[in-house]
């Protein structure tokens, strides 16, 4: 625990609440916590001062870069190729996680569950890769938002955060959760599947890919199935899909250097 306490650290995140995972962590480490998205969804309600709320319980601060893009705006960006605005945000998180002196960085897994989570990742490990091009390496973690909350593979265990929480912090995790009124319908749906008790235990990962994705989940993804209902409901007027959208993305990312001097690939 002391050890959490005396590193620095950081959260990324693609949406607000996503902290609610890991929030014994979040009181622990204390982290600079990064939105990449304010939560709004297709309604256009941000919910990113419940996540404020949440970070100011727990102790943790929000960083400089926390909910400038609406998920619309995301998923057009993804839509649309928007290499330019993607290698300027993991351009401008790398500087940030540098700014902020961190040691180690947790966020989002990839799932091939939504692809906002899967590009916040993407936007992460290009932010670390471009650090770590310069001489200064982060440890990076991940956690799941859509499997198991308990799951922690066999052989993650000896380099993973692995949290058992009592009682109290157990309570004060399910509060926070109940307490995020924009996000009910996920906690009973997560509580339909899990119920409380696989909450106890949070498990961040150690990340051992960069931006090849693509072999981190079964294939179509899960969110172009999701999608396609969503554009037949008139929701949304094109589907995201891996191999034509964050495929490209990825590739991209790693063609970028900086702002002043971009090498872009052709896959966009």
């Amino acid at each position: 625990m002391e050890e959490l306490r005396a590193r620095r650290a950081a959260l990324v995140i693609a949406h607000p609440g996503h902290e609610l995972r890991v929030h014994r962590w979040l009181e622990l480490a204390r982290p600079v916590v990064f939105v990449l998205t304010d939560g709004s969804g297709h309604a256009g309600r941000s919910r990113l001062s419940s996540t404020t709320a949440v970070l100011e319980r727990a102790g943790a601060v929000p960083g400089p870069l926390y909910g400038q893009l609406s998920d619309r705006s995301l998923y057009q960006a993804i839509l649309s190729c928007d290499t330019d605005l993607f290698a300027g945000l993991a351009e401008d998180l790398a500087m940030a996680l540098d700014a902020a002196g961190v040691d180690y960085v947790a966020g989002d897994a990839v799932e091939g569950f939504n692809p906002g989570h899967d590009v916040c990742r993407l936007l992460l490990n290009a932010a670390l890769l471009r650090l770590e091009q310069q001489g200064r390496r982060m440890e990076s973690f991940e956690f799941p938002l859509d499997g198991p909350p308990q799951e922690c593979p066999e052989q993650d265990r000896s380099e993973a955060i692995l949290l058992e929480l009592d009682e109290a912090s157990l309570q004060r995790k399910l509060e926070a959760a109940r307490a995020y009124e924009e996000l009910a319908g996920e906690v009973e749906r997560a509580y339909g599947l899990y119920g409380w008790e696989p909450f106890r235990v949070e498990c961040l990962r150690p990340v051992r890919y960069g931006l090849a994705i693509g072999h981190r989940f079964q294939h179509p993804p899960y969110y172009e199935s999701y999608g396609e209902q969503q554009v037949a409901a008139g929701i949304y007027q094109e589907v995201i899909r891996f191999q034509n959208h964050l495929a490209p993305l990825a590739a991209s990312l790693g063609c970028h250097r900086t702002r002043e001097s971009l090498t872009l690939c052709e896959s966009c």
